[in-house]
């Protein structure tokens, strides 16, 4: 009998231990498909994998995308070129989330990335280049300022090519 009131103190240590030292388990978001929407021909898309933070405030993600060109190829190949990159984000009002990455260069652009979560697995993703510096040099002002979108919409594209061949990796 004296075994059960020393093994309920030691459950309850224990769940003290934990409580005090454990982490709390951080949200995982999973981004399954984007397709380039600003250029719907185009054959490029993504997905991504998110943890969110304990306090909800910053995302991490890890993107992986895919793209097919013909440039180089014969007519009926396409190439196939994937490439992976990380992003981290920080939760906004109207729940979007933004990552800012740069200044960077001459012209000071900063690469801002929007992600709006439509429901579910349904994501967009509208990323667009800002140049801070747009009197440092003449291209600066040429800097394209309408955003790329990438959408979980019409994901289904018609092929220009018979044949598929390793176009690259980017690192």
């Amino acid at each position: 009998m004296a075994s059960l009131p020393i093994r309920a103190a030691c459950t309850v240590v224990l769940l003290i231990g934990i409580a005090a030292n454990g982490r709390a388990q951080t949200a995982h978001v999973t981004i399954p498909f984007l397709a380039n929407a600003t250029r719907p021909g185009a054959l490029d898309f993504q997905g991504g994998e998110c943890d969110v933070n304990r306090a909800g405030t910053t995302m991490t993600c890890r993107f992986q995308q895919v793209f097919l060109t013909t440039s180089g190829a014969p007519a009926d190949t396409c190439l196939i070129t994937t490439n992976r990159y990380d992003r981290v984000f920080r939760k906004q009002a109207g729940g979007q989330w933004v990552s800012t990455e740069g200044p960077e260069g001459l012209c000071g652009v900063n690469d801002v990335a929007t992600l709006r979560d439509d429901g579910g697995v349904k994501w967009t993703m509208d990323i667009r280049k800002i140049a801070t510096r747009k009197d440092a040099a003449p291209q600066c002002r040429a800097i394209d300022v309408t955003p790329e979108v990438l959408s979980w919409q019409n994901l289904r594209r018609p092929l220009p090519c018979g044949f598929v061949q390793p176009g690259g990796l980017i690192p």
